[in-house]
């Protein structure tokens, strides 16, 4: 139970934190920074491996950028194999036989909030809450185990599935409250057992303080300004370069716009994943390398840099059932906040870009689709993008803004 006549000490267990210079996946950083700024007592709690680091990290206490870290021990691995698995289990394992230590190193918990994909670190974290009479919270970007089965192309029937789906189902049934970051998720928990007042919305979104500057110039930031003085208009994927990001619609597109008179557009992709070796080939097979490059992940200070370099964003996503619950990409929100207007090649539960009015919805994969909403974009003053890209930005302040969304979540931390 809630201690009484004190703000509570809130203890945030994500896996695969990032923050400034730790990775690319911000949310744990700013929620646990504003909760402190309001009076509370927060601590994040993430894996000293993962794939989503900028580096490995030592295990142990850090403070990140006046927020306290404690780096769990996890092996390290590569893909999404046995490896990762090990990882998963042994982060969980480890944050449930340190806890004591955590506990005085932190102080006793009043809140404990399991953040997914993987929905084990649950099973420890709720047995710790237990253990100090806490509440705890379940966190959830990723429908496991559905997006392993319906992204991932796992049998329903594998084992390692049968088991989270359990873990599911437990999360659901014992949570004190169940915070999903898509908007749609609520029939399928309440179908799994969750009591629908205990379902709750907390999307990703954005700090509007954010203005991380680069420890050193990467090239592509002297690309992209000499790009602008040539009078090209740019745009820019950044993200994961996966088989479901459709990133090679991009390049397809591109090759269509090179072989019309007067096109002047140019692409930056930045990221890492398994397709990054096939994009590269089909740039130099299609004769875009003057106009598409392509570069590794890249720091958040330097992405942040190079959105201020670039004329509008693109995101697609391959089409997929499990969209129909909606999505919130952080990338999506990197770019309104950059007052970029936006192609958006994905179909699912919801359409932010459109509910904006910030840029150009269309069919994901459809390569034509994509080059004619990059002409659109490319063909209006610089006047009416930035107008366009202003709408996406004040969308995203509105209902995207870390502060307000780190403030909605204190209020379910209080008593029902």
């Amino acid at each position: 139970m809630m201690r009484n006549k004190r703000k509570p000490n809130i203890w945030y267990i994500h896996p695969y934190a990032g923050g400034p210079g730790v990775g690319r996946y911000s949310r744990p950083y700013f929620l646990a920074q504003h909760w402190i700024e309001l009076g509370l007592r927060a601590t994040v709690f993430s894996a000293s491996f993962h794939h989503l680091l900028d580096r490995p990290q030592n295990d142990g206490a850090k403070i990140i950028g006046g927020v306290p870290y404690e780096f769990v021990k996890g092996r390290n691995y590569a893909g999404n194999g046995l490896g990762r698995l090990l990882n998963m289990m042994q982060f969980s394992w480890n944050f449930f036989r340190n806890s004591s230590e955590y506990a005085s190193r932190y102080g006793k918990p009043d809140v404990i909030i399991a953040s997914s994909p993987h929905p084990y670190s649950f099973l420890a974290a709720r047995s710790v809450a237990k253990k100090y009479g806490a509440k705890i919270f379940f966190e959830v970007r990723d429908l496991w185990p559905l997006s392993l089965v319906e992204l991932g192309g796992v049998s329903a029937n594998h084992p390692v599935i049968t088991f989270t789906e359990w873990v599911e189902k437990f999360a659901y049934k014992y949570s004190d409250r169940v915070v999903s970051l898509l908007p749609l998720t609520a029939p399928h928990m309440i179908d799994r057992g969750l009591a629908v007042e205990r379902w709750a919305y907390v999307p990703n979104g954005i700090d509007r303080q954010e203005s991380q500057h680069a420890s050193e110039v990467h090239p592509i930031i002297p690309l992209a300004k000499e790009w602008r003085k040539n009078g090209s208009t740019i745009f820019i994927y950044a993200g994961a370069l996966g088989r479901p990001n459709h990133v090679d619609s991009l390049v397809k597109a591109m090759s269509i716009l090179k072989s019309q008179a007067g096109n002047s557009i140019k692409t930056i992709i930045v990221g890492k994943g398994e397709v990054e070796s096939d994009l590269k080939k089909l740039v130099l097979e299609l004769g875009l390398d003057a106009d598409v490059r392509i570069f590794g992940q890249i720091p958040k200070a330097q992405i942040v840099e190079l959105l201020g370099e670039v004329d509008a964003g693109f995101i697609s996503l391959r089409p997929e059932p499990i969209f129909r619950f909606g999505i919130s990409p952080n990338k999506l929100f990197d770019y309104m906040l950059a007052a970029l207007p936006v192609v958006f090649a994905v179909h699912a539960g919801n359409d932010p870009v459109r509910e904006a009015d910030c840029g150009y919805s269309v069919a994901p994969g459809d390569a034509e689709a994509v080059a004619l909403a990059m002409r659109n974009i490319a063909s209006l003053s610089k006047a009416q993008r930035r107008e366009m890209g202003n709408r996406g930005r004040s969308y995203v302040l509105k209902n995207h803004d870390y502060a307000a969304l780190a403030a909605s979540y204190v209020k379910l931390f209080e008593p029902s």
